[in-house]
């Protein structure tokens, strides 16, 4: 029985040798690869548990972050369309068409007149660009009246009624000799209008 086991006490042939060898060799990679886990557990490639948790919360208040720069553009896209809507429905409805701004800004100036009791005894009319556009203009409307301070004052409140954005620039009132009675100066702004020119054939 003691001849069998000679080669757990280091006897001495080949084959003892080899099985030791092997046995070391089985040893060491257990040592090896209990090592690699201690080594994984303590320092783990992605990042301790701490670090996972910093990066995930990091990664959580990023997304938080943009999706508040999202609905903040949103709103604000939103809010530039309703601008733009709004504008092009004041343009649409206030801007007059040059081709029909002279005969629309008389008639209303004479109903104006006509309802107030303000008699006009002339008009000019002169325009001017707006800077920085290529299609507005100012139609300066300059006219003369007479009448009393009441029928002054109904006139200036239809102008001030009126569906058409007449704008009020500058007034100068003078008494005349006749009791009650004044010369007024007025001169009304309009914004025009150029309308594009269609072309024949559809042709710019």
């Amino acid at each position: 029985m003691r001849r069998n086991f000679d080669w757990l006490a280091g006897g001495g042939n080949g084959q003892h040798r080899g099985v030791r060898f092997w046995l070391q060799v089985t040893g060491g990679a257990l040592a090896l690869l209990n090592g690699v886990a201690l080594f994984l557990y303590l320092a783990p490639p992605g990042g301790s548990r701490e670090q996972l948790s910093e990066m995930s919360r990091q990664v959580r208040n990023e997304i938080a972050a943009t999706r508040a720069r999202s609905m903040r553009l949103k709103m604000v896209a939103s809010k530039v369309q309703v601008g733009s809507n709004e504008s092009a429905e004041f343009e649409s409805r206030f801007f007059l068409p040059k081709r029909v701004a002279y005969e629309d800004v008389i008639a209303e100036i004479q109903r104006m007149s006509t309802t107030s009791g303000l008699k006009e005894r002339d008009s000019v009319f002169t325009e001017e660009p707006i800077e920085g556009t290529a299609d507005l203009s100012l139609l300066n409307i300059t006219g003369n009246y007479e009448g009393t301070y009441d029928n002054l004052m109904h006139f200036l409140h239809e102008a001030d009624r009126s569906p058409m954005l007449l704008m009020l620039d500058a007034m100068q009132a003078a008494p005349q000799q006749k009791p009650g009675q004044l010369t007024t100066a007025i001169r009304f702004q309009a914004v025009i209008r150029e309308e594009p020119t269609a072309m024949a054939g559809g042709q710019p």
